[in-house]
């Protein structure tokens, strides 16, 4: 029995180590995109969708003009809303980008999206740069 228990506890560990580490791997593949590249590319009408991760009440404070609010959650549940046929770049107001990598490793490992991108210095360096941002309106 207790073989058989330390087994299961060994089999368990091993298991979330795995994951651990394949979603480290795949954090580190996720590649950034500067803030004038992607500038250039909302101006050029580039097939893209950007993705705000941050809560709600922040993305309603003000966001990049065109995006979409899709907050970071721990585990997400349905991203339907989010194409598989657009470049998709993410950002968030964390100091290394954490939420949307986070949320970028889900997509990548659960959800079968490839193209995707976070945004070099998220949100705060968006608003640094003077680029467009806008409030959602209040009904």
């Amino acid at each position: 029995m207790m073989k058989k228990l330390m087994l299961v506890l060994v089999s368990g560990i091993l298991v979330l180590t795995f994951g651990i580490i394949s979603n480290i791997a795949v954090a580190q593949e996720i590649s950034c995109i500067k803030a004038d590249e992607l500038k250039k590319m909302i101006e050029s009408k580039a097939n893209i969708l950007i993705v705000d991760t941050q809560p709600k009440g922040a993305y309603e404070i003000g966001h990049i003009k065109g995006a979409v609010n899709f907050p970071w959650a721990m585990e997400i549940k349905d991203p339907k809303e989010l194409p598989k046929d657009k470049l998709l770049v993410l950002y968030c107001d964390c100091g290394h980008e954490e939420d949307s990598i986070s949320v970028a490793t889900q997509l990548i490992t659960k959800w079968g999206y490839s193209n995707i991108k976070v945004l070099e210095g998220g949100w705060s360096g968006w608003v640094k740069l003077g680029y467009p941002i806008e409030k959602s309106q209040k009904k």
